[in-house]
């Protein structure tokens, strides 16, 4: 546990002077809360009834003086003292209330930015191979249900920690001095609150994981549906889908509920259990006051820090089972923190130069899991070539191009830039000279501009017009509504998919990268949008070292080799025509296109 909050203090510890604020706002309430309380007694005996305070032997002279001094004031002004007295601390009070909850508020909010920041710059570090082995859903819930919890944690448990323990010491007191033997009762019980209060935190624990998990697969479904939202309605699966959410939410309710059960029934037992021993205090107390063994305001008194010691009690039961929650966020949050990159920068990692000469795959192996995707490749391209890479599904394409700007490395040989390995090159500088359009090109939620500068945040507009007019898109760009400060939708929907692959393509035109990653760039296009965005490739390929995984064979007649893959290995190399004569399984793949 104390390694769990230990990895997370770091976010708490720059605030911790505001919680020491609003600490020392809590117990200057409670104090006030006291005294406040503490005025019913001359309220009552002196003023109302006339009688004299007996105060006990440990009091200072020079305050049982000042008491007695106050006796032989007149009634009335009596009144109006205790009046003003009470509502000057009742002020004073309410400012220390509101101090203590805007700290603590603050606090928990400083907390809750800075542990987002910092889980989703740790998220930013994370490797490739990680987020496809996470649901998006999940990862999404500790982000913001995880943190929202230890959130709560702050705001509701260390506050209650602080405040309703200073109460609890606070009232206690009050009530051993007044009447010891009744304390007794309370002191008794609770032990028994105690316990009662550990034994269903345990199970509490237990419920707390499991609501946890259900927040974390009704996010994955719901980022799913909306994801998927046009094959559901293709395939008319509206309902299923609605009931299978309805599962997972109910699943859901049914965990908080079960967790919300045990919460009440202890908060709940504890308050009976507290009233019970205010009655017996009352029929003991009664007694005692009707036969004048007591005062009436010392006993009211007496009545009320009793009865203001429930509160903080129950409270304080309830703080067991907010910390067990507290403790499985945490648990779930620093299991993130903890996850190291797979792909890391090397100690004193080096700049790279642009890319002149050539790029090598020396014996080049890389498995997912247990399976070998690429086995023992060996290439050298040199630079300015446009190779095209071919075969069938799962040989290893995208893997193999993906291994250049290190989204994965090499479980075994290397690649190397201009005889540099890539282990020892910084990620900033290799992935600065590697451009990537994908078949299906991703588009924030933003404006075209924005979009097409993502690479050159510093672009001027001249510099974005300059390679949407490259990549064919000037004239639909100024055709939207609001040209290039048009929103394009969440991952471009509003768009074509042509025209989104065109933005993709200026996009990268605008990064101005030596060496570019072409992955099935035209494969879903028709015929009209597939013509400018080729177009558009052959200008944003002029130059530079391509890497083009194409599905239409067709497209690969021009380039200057063709690899093909089977099975993780380099089965052939060549021009398009020479492949045709000498390679079956290229004359294959291009024959089983050609029947389509």
């Amino acid at each position: 546990m104390l390694k769990i909050y230990r990895k997370i203090f770091p976010y708490l510890k720059p605030h911790i002077p505001e919680g020491i604020a609003a600490a020392f706002c809590m117990v200057a309430s409670t104090i006030l809360d006291g005294v406040s309380l503490g005025m019913l007694v001359p309220l009552i005996d002196l003023v109302l009834l006339g009688r004299t305070i007996h105060l006990p032997a440990w009091i200072p002279i020079s305050v049982a003086e000042r008491v007695h001094a106050f006796e032989a004031v007149p009634p009335l002004a009596k009144l109006h003292f205790v009046v003003g007295f009470a509502l000057l601390f009742f002020f004073l009070k309410n400012l220390a209330l509101f101090g203590q909850t805007y700290l603590m508020s603050d606090v928990a909010m400083r907390f809750l930015r800075d542990l987002r920041d910092g889980l989703y710059r740790h998220y930013q570090k994370l490797s490739v191979d990680f987020f496809s082995g996470e649901r998006t859903g999940d990862l999404v819930s500790r982000i913001t249900y995880d943190v929202a919890v230890l959130h709560n944690s702050i705001t509701e448990g260390v506050s209650d920690l602080i405040f309703q323990s200073a109460k609890v010491i606070m009232f206690t007191t009050m009530v051993v001095v007044i009447q010891w033997r009744l304390a007794l009762v309370i002191l008794f019980l609770m032990p028994v609150i105690g316990l009662l209060t550990v034994r269903i935190g345990r199970i509490l624990r237990k419920l707390g994981l499991q609501v946890q998990q259900r927040m974390a697969d009704l996010n994955s479904r719901l980022i799913e549906t909306l994801q998927g939202v046009r094959i559901i309605k293709a395939f008319t699966a509206e309902d299923a889908e609605a009931r299978r959410f309805a599962a997972i939410n109910q699943g859901y309710y049914k965990a908080t509920m079960r967790t919300i059960k045990r919460q009440e029934a202890l908060a709940g037992l504890t308050e009976y259990i507290g009233m019970a021993a205010g009655l017996f205090v009352l029929e003991v107390g009664g007694r005692a006051v009707l036969g004048g063994n007591l005062s009436p305001g010392t006993f009211v008194l007496f009545l009320g820090a009793l009865i203001s010691l429930l509160q903080p009690v129950k409270k304080l039961s309830r703080l067991h089972a907010i910390n067990q929650q507290a403790l499985i966020a945490a648990q779930r949050v620093v299991e993130l923190l903890e996850t190291e990159p797979s792909v890391v920068e090397a100690p004193g990692a080096v700049e790279l130069p642009r890319f002149q000469r050539e790029i090598r795959f020396q014996d080049v192996w890389f498995k997912y899991q247990d399976r070998f995707v690429l086995q023992g490749v060996n290439l050298t391209i040199r630079a300015g070539e446009v190779i095209g890479i071919v075969g069938s599904s799962g040989t290893g394409k995208t893997t193999l191009v993906n291994l250049i700007p290190r989204f994965y490395d090499p479980s075994r040989g290397q690649v190397t830039i201009d005889g540099l390995d890539l282990k020892k090159m910084s990620l900033i500088s290799l992935r600065a000279q590697v451009g990537l359009v994908n078949q299906d090109p991703f588009l924030f939620h933003d404006t075209v501009r924005v979009n097409i500068a993502f690479g050159r945040p510093q672009a001027t507009l001249e510099g974005v017009i300059h390679a949407a007019k490259a990549a064919n898109a000037d004239d639909l760009i100024r055709r939207l509504p609001a040209g290039y400060d048009t929103p394009v939708g969440e991952l471009g929907t509003r768009l074509s998919g042509g025209e989104r692959q065109r933005i993709a393509i200026a996009r990268a035109l605008l990064k101005d990268p030596p060496i570019l990653i072409l992955d099935e760039a035209t494969s879903q296009l028709d015929s009209e949008s597939e013509a400018l965005v080729q177009e558009a490739l052959e200008r944003l390929m002029k130059g530079r070292t391509t890497f083009v995984i194409a599905h239409r064979l067709s497209t690969l007649r021009n380039v200057d080799r063709i690899i093909v893959l089977d099975q993780g290995k380099v089965a052939e190399v060549g021009r398009h025509e020479e492949l045709l004569q000498a390679s079956p399984l290229y004359r294959r793949l291009y024959e089983l296109q050609i029947a389509q």
